[in-house]
């Protein structure tokens, strides 16, 4: 077994905490779905990811590189349930997780994939509240075809005695 240095756990540690911030995310994300199979499907597997990164805490005194990779992985698999889960599912369009880099700044960057999902998920929300409300301002104050042709008529008469005690065409 290779030996282990500082630098090892410290990143692990990193690691950890950045798959709890993205735990943290997908919780939060979770809450804003809708209820039914899809958002109980997308907690379990953020059950799954957490019971992974505590395994990975655990883990981490013993083999520090292999927590590491264990916490990149869960917040990777959160990563990609949340791409399935968010709005449109665009998963080819989205950023992509450095490849190359340490298992701490891949956690981290797959924590603010999950931050920028949840919202978007909740600007779209917004926007369907936003159309909906209008549509109902809409329906309550446009003025029915019968209102309509009365406030006509109304102005054409009007605009007729106007015409008539002024004398001008």
């Amino acid at each position: 077994m290779a030996t282990t240095t500082r630098d090892d756990r410290k990143q692990a540690k990193a690691a950890i905490r950045a798959a709890r911030k993205a735990e943290k995310e997908a919780r939060t994300f979770a809450k804003q779905l809708p209820k039914g199979a899809p958002r109980a499907k997308f907690e379990a597997i953020v059950a799954d990811a957490a019971s992974a990164r505590r395994a990975a805490q655990a883990g981490r005194g013993d083999d520090p590189r292999g927590a590491a990779r264990l916490a990149a992985r869960a917040s990777a698999k959160l990563e990609r349930a949340s791409l399935r889960m968010g709005p449109g599912g665009d998963v080819g369009r989205t950023k992509a997780t450095p490849k190359d880099t340490d298992a701490k700044a891949q956690a981290k960057a797959r924590a603010k994939t999950l931050k920028r999902r949840r919202k978007q998920a909740q600007q779209v929300q917004k926007m369907a509240k936003r159309v909906a409300a209008r549509t109902i301002l809409q329906s309550i104050t446009t003025p029915t075809d019968q209102e309509q042709a009365k406030k006509d008529r109304k102005r054409i008469r009007r605009r007729a005695k106007r015409l008539a005690t002024t004398g001008m065409d």
